[in-house]
């Protein structure tokens, strides 16, 4: 995944640059995930935490992730039994510190400036979600797939988010912006403050 450039936003003395919290649930990802931390570590926005969840992986992921925290202390990585991405992403959330929420899946990886185009874009509207752009790019790096929420940047209004509701329940695949959690920055208080979890798949649950 790669977030595409939203809006430049000129910088002024009111500016917000909380901490990001950067959740990334990981099984069996060790194909993927260097590249994947890789992209976190050198976001041109600096203010940010890594919590990497080892869910049960039987490859090497887990070592990577070692690997990686000894060498930037703003890695910290949770080994757990699996349980599955729902219950990893959780358990991020709730050991996360950050003003804001960023979710990534470790066989994805962000542009350099993606964090920072988010957080300027957050200080343009101060929307309680921020929501990229992504492309699906293939194992050989050709780009299948680009995923455009809307055409520009874009406030919505209250009937702009009813009227997409209304859409993505009559087609759910169809509709983006409720489908996937990553390329979103989210204000933790909102998860916080209102005990928002993921569900787990019936598969997970004993």
């Amino acid at each position: 995944m790669t977030l595409k450039k939203i809006k430049e936003v000129t910088n002024d003395n009111n500016l917000v640059t909380g901490l990001v919290s950067v959740i990334v649930p990981v099984y069996n990802g060790e194909k993927y995930l260097r590249l994947c931390i890789e992209s976190i570590i050198t976001q041109s926005y600096k203010n940010i935490e890594t919590i990497l969840i080892n869910d049960g992986s039987t490859d090497n992921s887990g070592e990577i992730c070692n690997a990686y925290a000894l060498s930037d202390n703003r890695i910290r990585v949770i080994h757990t039994q699996n349980n599955g991405p729902a219950a990893a992403r959780n358990i991020g959330i709730e050991n996360s510190k950050g003003s804001f929420v960023f979710f990534l899946d470790a066989d994805d990886y962000i542009e350099n400036n993606a964090l920072n185009l988010l957080i300027e874009n957050y200080n343009q509207h101060k929307a309680d979600i921020i929501v990229g752009d992504f492309n699906k790019i293939k194992d050989d790096n050709s780009d299948y797939g680009h995923n455009s929420v809307f055409s520009s940047s874009k406030l919505l209004t209250k009937q702009d988010i009813i009227g997409y509701t209304r859409s993505y329940l009559k087609k759910p695949n169809r509709f983006s912006l409720f489908v996937y959690c990553w390329g979103r920055l989210f204000k933790s208080s909102i998860i916080k403050n209102n005990n928002i979890l993921w569900l787990q798949p019936k598969k997970y649950l004993k």
